[in-house]
C-alpha cells in the first residue's frame, strides 16, 4: 500500500511541476502586440484622492510613513546623512537633503491614496489633515498629534545623531515657546537681516526660468536664516533662547516651532516674518506663480 501511494504522490508531484512551470510560463509572457496596443488605446482612469479624511485613513497614513521611515528606504537616506553630521557649514544641505527624505517618504504613501505625488498632493493632504483635525474627537486629536511629533522627532534624531531623550528634554510649555518664537520673529525682520537677503538675491543673473530663479533666491533666504538668524553672531539666537549653541541647538529649535507650530500666536509669528524675508527676497505671489506655471509647462 505504501508504494502504491508512493506512486500516486509522484504522480501527482509530476503534474503539479508541470502547473507550476505552466503558471510561472502565463504569468512572465508578455501580452501580443494586439492586446498592447488595446490596453494604450483604452481610456486611463485619472487616480483621484479622497474628498476627506476618516480616521482609519489618517492613522493608516501615518502607519504607514513610519513603516517607512523606521524601516525602508526613508531610513538608509537619513543614515546616509548621519554619517556627514556635526559639520555646520553643511547644515543647510543637510537638512534639505533630510527634508526630501521624509516627504518623499510620505508622498510614496499619499501617491496610493491618490494624491498626486507631488508638492500639490502633499499641500491637499495638509488641507484634508487641518479639516478632519478640526472634527474630530480630542482623543483622536491627541493621538495623531503624538504620532506626527515621534516620526519627526525619528527623523531628526537619525539624521543628526542626536538622541530621543534630549529631543524631548528640550520641549517648551506654549509661553516659553511664544517668547522664543517672538525672539526669532524679531531677528528675522531686523533691518540688517532684511537688507543682506536684498543684496544677495539683487545679484542674482537671471537663467530665464522662473522656477530656477527662485529656488536660487531660496537658497539664499535658507542660508541666511540658519547661518545668521540661528546661528550667526555672539552670543547665537540659540544661546539666547536657552540651547546650546550650534547643530543640535538649532535642531532643538526646529523641535519647538514644529511641536506649536498650530499655535495661533507663533503662526503669526513665523508666517510674518518669513513673509517680509520673502519679500526681501523678491518672492512674491507673482513669482511663486511664475515658477509653477514653468514647472507644469516643462
Amino acid at each position: 500500500m505504501l508504494r502504491h501511494f508512493s506512486s500516486a504522490t509522484r504522480r501527482l508531484q509530476s503534474k503539479v511541476k508541470h502547473s507550476s512551470a505552466l503558471s510561472r510560463y502565463l504569468s512572465t509572457t508578455p501580452p501580443p502586440p494586439e492586446a498592447q496596443a488595446q490596453a494604450q488605446a483604452a481610456p486611463q482612469a485619472t487616480p483621484s484622492h479622497p474628498f476627506s479624511l476618516t480616521k482609519e485613513i489618517a492613522v493608516g497614513i501615518q502607519d504607514a510613513t513610519a513603516l517607512f521611515i523606521n524601516h525602508g528606504v526613508g531610513m538608509q537616506k537619513l543614515q546616509m546623512i548621519a554619517k556627514e553630521a556635526g559639520n555646520t557649514e553643511t547644515l543647510v544641505n543637510r537638512w534639505q537633503r533630510m527634508m526630501e527624505a521624509y516627504l518623499g517618504t510620505q508622498v510614496h504613501v499619499l501617491a496610493g491614496l491618490g494624491y498626486q505625488p507631488n508638492e500639490n498632493g502633499l499641500h491637499m493632504y495638509n488641507q484634508h489633515v487641518g479639516m478632519f483635525m478640526q472634527n474630530a474627537d480630542p482623543e483622536t486629536q491627541e493621538m495623531l498629534r503624538t504620532s506626527t511629533r515621534d516620526l519627526w522627532r525619528t527623523v531628526l534624531s537619525t539624521a543628526f545623531n542626536i538622541s530621543i531623550s534630549e529631543i524631548a528634554s528640550s520641549e517648551m510649555d506654549i509661553v516659553k515657546a511664544r517668547e522664543t518664537m517672538h525672539k526669532v520673529s524679531q531677528k528675522m525682520q531686523s533691518p540688517e537681516i532684511l537688507e543682506m537677503i536684498a543684496l544677495k538675491c539683487g545679484k542674482i543673473e537671471s537663467t530665464g526660468n522662473a522656477g530656477m530663479d527662485m529656488a536660487m533666491k531660496h537658497q539664499i533666504v535658507q542660508d541666511t536664516l540658519v547661518h545668521q538668524v540661528y546661528l550667526g553672531g555672539e552670543p547665537t539666537l540659540v544661546e539666547e533662547c536657552g540651547f546650546e549653541n550650534g547643530e543640535k541647538g538649532y535642531v532643538f529649535m526646529q523641535c519647538v516651532m514644529a511641536e506649536h507650530q498650530n499655535d495661533p500666536l507663533v503662526s503669526q509669528y513665523v508666517g510674518a516674518s518669513m513673509m517680509q524675508l520673502l519679500k526681501s527676497a523678491g518672492i512674491g505671489m507673482e513669482e511663486i506663480e511664475a515658477a509653477a506655471n514653468a514647472a507644469r509647462s516643462s
